[in-house]
């Protein structure tokens, strides 16, 4: 383990410290073989590895279903909503024909008549549903029995900056409802410092967490896209001062000795050996592209392997950016999942 250099690019007067293959034709001269070889390495894509935490704060363009509760026990054990076939994931977009943006305005628009319609959007379908509600037995007013989100906040960890874009990306996949697994639809989102104040560490069935102070008041940047692959925003600055490094192609990533970025205390990120166990390029998922294992033992001794909060935290081999990891596996907190770095960088760069 060794800690990376570079400083954090925060500016607060009451702060003091720092949060957060060559190919060739036969006959090609020595001399054009190495300009070629330049010209192919200069056009390689290099961004800033990070590996610093940072908060999350989303708002969901609709309303997301993400569980359901009798409202009277007296009258029903079943929830109306539930009952009328709505699912858990399911993005509430009007109800009684009002618009709704939060867990607020439905409850508002339930209120109008209880004999309820209720528009929502599946996987990219719109559905029609009406759910007759009831009358809570604990307020007195009328609800549909169902537990509804409208934002999100978490931690999660910056993978890479773009100095030439001013983009960066984090987390490795998308923020998702924990209870349904569908990716939270943006509306609008920002980054702000995060400072890690304790680890709760893994062990077997028991993931782990990094557990963090938001520095509310140092907004890093805007998010502008929620995808499988991660988030992906726009910053002024890099979190941190490093030198760029090449992103490698997915097919350039191999088994074997690599190491992580990733922070455990405070803002600064520190170097740490794991091993890229296999590598599965034709996997059905598009973030479980590699299996890892934790080897450094202070990580080891640190968080028991990979816990949460972790994710996104950034992969190099050879001195390149190869990926990002994702998941832990329960069972074995040392060992995870990650994401080739060529497909977050696809994800925030589509045209690629």
């Amino acid at each position: 383990m060794k800690k990376i250099s570079g400083i954090i690019n925060i500016t607060l007067a009451l702060l003091t410290s720092l949060l957060f293959i060559t190919t060739a034709a036969y006959g090609t001269s020595r001399e054009a073989l190495a300009a070629a070889s330049y010209t192919q390495i200069s056009e390689r894509k290099t961004v800033i590895p990070c590996g610093t935490p940072f908060g999350i704060k989303m708002l969901t363009n609709g309303v997301v279903v993400t569980d359901f509760g009798a409202v009277n026990g007296r009258l029903s054990q079943q929830s109306p909503a539930e009952a009328a076939g709505i699912r858990k994931g399911d993005i509430i977009k009007s109800v009684n024909g009002i618009d709704v943006t939060d867990s607020i305005s439905v409850s508002a628009a339930v209120q109008t008549d209880p004999s309820c319609t209720i528009n929502v959007l599946r996987g990219g379908e719109e559905l029609t549903f009406t759910a007759k509600a009831l009358e809570s037995d604990t307020d007195g007013e009328y609800k549909l029995g169902m537990w509804t989100k409208d934002s999100v906040a978490g931690i999660g960890t910056m993978t890479f900056y773009d100095p030439e874009t001013c983009t960066f990306a984090g987390l490795g996949h998308g923020v998702s409802d924990t209870s349904s697994g569908v990716r939270m639809p943006l509306l609008s989102g920002e980054i702000t410092a995060v400072s890690i104040t304790d680890v709760i560490r893994g062990a077997s069935g028991s993931p782990g967490e990094l557990c963090g102070a938001f520095i509310s008041s140092v907004e890093l940047g805007t998010i502008t896209l929620n995808s499988d692959f991660g988030v992906f925003g726009t910053s002024d600055t890099s979190p941190i001062l490093s030198e760029p490094v090449e992103i490698a192609g997915k097919d350039e990533v191999k088994a074997g000795r690599a190491v992580i970025y990733t922070t455990t205390a405070g803002m600064m990120p520190e170097e740490y050996e794991i091993e890229i166990v296999s590598i599965e390029r034709g996997s059905d998922s598009p973030i479980r592209n590699m299996t890892i294992r934790i080897t450094d033992p202070e990580l080891l001794s640190r968080t028991g392997g990979i816990v949460q909060g972790m994710s996104g935290s950034p992969i190099l081999q050879d001195g390149r950016l190869v990926g990002a990891v994702t998941h832990v596996l329960v069972n074995d907190s040392a060992m995870g999942y990650a994401v080739f770095a060529e497909n977050m960088l696809k994800a925030c760069e589509p045209d690629m």
